[in-house]
């Protein structure tokens, strides 16, 4: 329990942060989805991941994704595919992970959940606890006080489940030495590189095989499908100017804001749990919470009898204090129970709920405080204007999103608002710039009612707030470069690729003379230089990267004598010889503590990737719709 405790207090419990910004996107926007008809993605053991929720995960990533990547970053079609099938993969193993924890009999408790979600953040206002804040929050991404904290606890077992894999992993001694030499190891290399453009004055490349390569790939030389787009913005910054705050506005939203103050009283609590178990029947927990009752209604100390009885951990050392708690922090039957109190001291009866039993003692009951409207008319003033001009610039979006509709083109609609309308360069489905480097603009500028029907697009929101309207200037379908364009450069790509071959063919004979002889003879009858290196490690700059692996790839010397082998890079071949091998310094202090911990991690990924493997391989999977969310 102990262990447990730590595991909570650490990164678990720091990943309640997390879920507000990840979480929140996957389990909120599910929450706020479901009981919708909605198509599928995919079923883990009949558990459904719905279409709507893949998109949104997907959509998440990929804004991620191109903030990191910088201004006017796009992903290629590829891309997309890979990240699509990425996310997919980690909502299918979320659901296997649950499922697991669920079967391993992995549980939070109550109090461990409301602890750690009033120490969120993102839930304090002025570094405490907010009600108010909290129920905000949470309605934002679909989610309501009731039910976050199955949420939560769904994804703090889930953790759970994955730490005790990372953390149970392990890398011996002899493991440890074994693998910290093999990272250390230094070899003396002697190689020699033969350019392929030593061989291109005797390489002759016909029309006929040009042709040849040319009709054999044909995706090659494609020409990408491209538009241009002419599109009208309307920017929401404009109807700022517009909005008025008006005293009437004014008294109205801080009359809103003491009624919502008001209704955020909090109540700390204390209780005694006796929970049911496979060893306790109800009755006996019953039993024994009537017990306790009787002693507290008699006047014994509650504080006392909770430490001694209470079967909530969290709670039982403090005598059951539970702090302060605002409604929907705690199940039906207990909140219910404990807002029937009427004042500090009071005790309810006997409660029941699906933990156990509950005796519950009203410690006492705290109201927010109810700021003065000049304390708060800047702020007040600011969001009825921002509020003004949010509903102005609906109304115009609703008005011109009409005359687009209804219009061949953008020029119309464009005059009637005072718009000018604007016109990207040509760009493919990578993406352009401005306008053209938006994800969504992209997708519906190659959409079909866009490029075949001519039509004009809806309204698109981009990030800065503002809305764009489309229509396709100019089209130019995909089309095969004819031969006459990319003949030169199909020319020199076969050169180079003969010209390598000659070169591989010479490091091969070489080799083969390396073997029976002197390599360093071979060579300079070759024509070439023989390079030597001394103890190269891993991380000894050469040539290449190639080079640097084979060099750990090739044969230690038999009998003293090195083996050679040929090497294929990018514009030359090599033939490479490790002429003596050593084992590098045993891992000392600090280094052999870094070293360990990093082969653990390693080997705790691997083990955890493995058992998802094993999971998924043991379940049900089902991908219904492995369909781009683009």
């Amino acid at each position: 329990m102990q262990a447990f405790r730590e595991i909570v207090q650490g990164w678990l419990g720091k990943s309640l942060l997390t879920l507000i910004g990840l979480l929140f996107l996957f389990t909120g926007y599910e929450s706020y989805i479901s009981g919708r008809s909605e198509s599928l993605a995919a079923k883990v053991d009949g558990h459904k991941i719905s279409q709507a929720l893949l998109d949104k995960a997907v959509d998440n990533q990929r804004e991620q994704l191109l903030a990191r990547m910088g201004p006017g970053a796009t992903l290629t079609p590829e891309q997309q595919t890979q990240l699509h099938k990425r996310v997919l993969d980690s909502l299918i193993q979320r659901e296997l992970l649950i499922a697991s924890g669920k079967q391993a009999g992995y549980r939070v408790s109550d109090a461990t959940i409301e602890q750690q979600i009033h120490s969120v953040p993102t839930f304090q206002e002025n570094g405490k606890f907010s009600p108010q804040r909290y129920a905000q929050v949470l309605a934002q991404i679909g989610e309501t006080p009731r039910t976050f904290p199955d949420r939560a606890r769904q994804e703090i077992i889930t953790a759970q489940r994955v730490t005790g894999w990372m953390q149970s992993a392990f890398v011996t001694a002899p493991e440890l030495e074994l693998l910290g030499g093999l990272d250390s190891q230094q070899r003396d290399v002697s190689y020699a590189l033969i350019p392929a453009s030593r061989f291109l004055p005797s390489v002759t490349v016909s029309d006929a095989e040009i042709k040849a390569f040319y009709d054999q790939d044909k995706q090659r030389f494609q020409r990408p499908e491209t538009v241009s787009l002419s599109y009208v913005t309307l920017s929401r910054a404009s109807f700022l100017a517009q909005a008025k705050a008006t005293p009437e506005a004014i008294q109205a939203r801080y009359d809103e804001r003491v009624k919502s103050l008001s209704s955020g009283e909090e109540r700390q609590a204390a209780h005694i749990l006796i929970a049911t178990s496979d060893k306790v029947s109800d009755a006996q927990a019953k039993t024994r919470i009537e017990a306790l009752a009787k002693q507290v209604a008699e006047g014994a100390d509650f504080a006392a009898l909770a430490k001694a009885n209470s079967q909530d951990p969290g709670s039982a050392v403090k005598g059951g204090d539970l702090g302060y708690a605002g409604r929907g922090m705690f199940v039906p039957e207990f909140e219910n129970a404990l807002y029937a109190l009427a004042k500090p001291g009071d005790v309810s009866a006997v409660v029941k709920s699906p933990f156990g039993y509950h005796l519950i003692k009203l410690l006492a009951i705290r109201k927010s405080d109810v700021p003065s409207l000049a304390s708060l008319r800047p702020q007040i003033e600011k969001e009825v204007r921002e509020a003004q001009a949010d509903e102005l610039f609906g109304h115009a979006v609703e008005k011109l999103d009409a005359a687009v509709y209804e219009s061949a083109d953008l020029i119309e609609p464009a005059r009637q608002n005072n718009l000018v309308v604007q016109t990207t360069p040509l760009f493919d489905q990578k993406g352009g710039e401005g306008i053209a480097a938006q994800r969504k603009i992209v997708e519906a500028a190659f959409s079909d009612d866009l490029v075949k029907d001519g039509k004009n697009s809806s309204a698109i929101s981009l990030p800065d707030g503002s809305s764009v309207w489309l229509h396709v200037a100019r089209h130019e379908p995909a089309r095969k470069l004819p031969l006459v364009e990319v003949s030169a450069a199909i020319k020199t790509h076969l050169q180079q690729d003969k010209a390598l071959a000659l070169a591989m063919a010479e490091a091969d004979k070489i080799a083969a003379a390396g073997k029976t002889g002197s390599l360093a003879q071979a060579v300079t009858a070759a024509g070439l230089s023989l390079q030597s290196q001394a103890a190269v490690t891993r991380r000894t700059p050469m040539p290449t990267a190639e080079l640097l692996r084979a060099a750990f790839r090739a044969p230690h010397p038999v009998a003293g004598k090195p083996q050679p082998v040929t090497v294929k890079l990018a514009d030359a071949a090599a033939v490479l010889a490790v002429t003596a091998v050593k084992p590098g310094p045993q891992l000392q202090g600090n280094q052999r503590v870094v070293t360990q911990s990093m082969l653990t991690e390693n080997r705790g990924q691997q083990e955890l990737q493995d058992m998802l493997g094993y999971l998924k391989s043991k379940a049900d999977v089902e991908i219904v719709k492995a369909k781009s969310a683009d």
